[in-house]
């Protein structure tokens, strides 16, 4: 049980590391932008600043505050295309994953999505020969555990998604697949990330 508990202790700790990573990567990447996108607006600023005082005062007031919305919106595109690409290597490092860790991945992903613990999973044609089937069983064994039913039931369908699975039960489908997962954490978790690379 010990060897279990550290073997999922250090399972955590890899990820904690992994993610640092990814968020320190893309903090270093968020800074360069934006820096940059500064650089670029203080230049258009200082340039329509310049013209604008020859044109007398009401036309620079007009130019000095479309400057301003011109440079907040360079900042602010500079902004989207960090986030963009803070997602974008999250994708990476699920893709970049070995097959041990992704079937892990994936135990995680079914574990936390199952609803009552008798659907049936569609994978994709290449996670079916990715992952072994004895997850289903071991997915199964936990939800169990967690008074669920552990009636998982491998589909011999597959379905046309990059990675992940499809929830199945009668009619209703969940879309668990991985560029399903990442919209709907962007949604939930765009303004935190912004917060997080964009604060001072």
């Amino acid at each position: 049980m010990a060897g279990v508990d550290n073997l999922k202790n250090r399972l955590l700790e890899d990820d904690r590391k992994r993610a640092a990573e990814i968020e320190n990567d893309a903090k270093s990447k968020a800074d360069e932008v934006i820096n940059a996108a500064k650089l670029k607006a203080d230049e258009i600023l200082e340039d329509i600043k310049q013209r604008a005082e020859k044109d007398g005062r009401e036309k620079k007031d007009r130019l000095i505050a479309r400057a301003q919305l011109d440079a907040r919106n360079l900042i602010l595109s500079a902004k989207q295309q960090v986030i963009d690409k803070v997602f974008s290597l999250v994708i990476e490092r699920v893709s970049s994953m070995n097959n041990d860790e992704y079937a892990n991945f994936i135990k995680k992903l079914l574990i936390n999505n199952v609803e009552t613990g008798d659907e049936e999973v569609i994978f994709s044609s290449k996670d079916k020969e990715r992952i072994n089937t004895n997850i289903i069983d071991e997915v199964n064994a936990e939800l169990k555990r967690q008074g669920k039913n552990g009636n998982l039931k491998l589909s011999s369908e597959v379905r046309n998604i990059l990675s992940g699975f499809i929830l199945k039960k009668g009619g209703l489908e969940i879309n668990c697949s991985i560029d399903s997962q990442i919209r709907a954490f962007r949604e939930n978790l765009e303004g935190e990330i912004a917060t997080l690379l964009f604060s001072k």
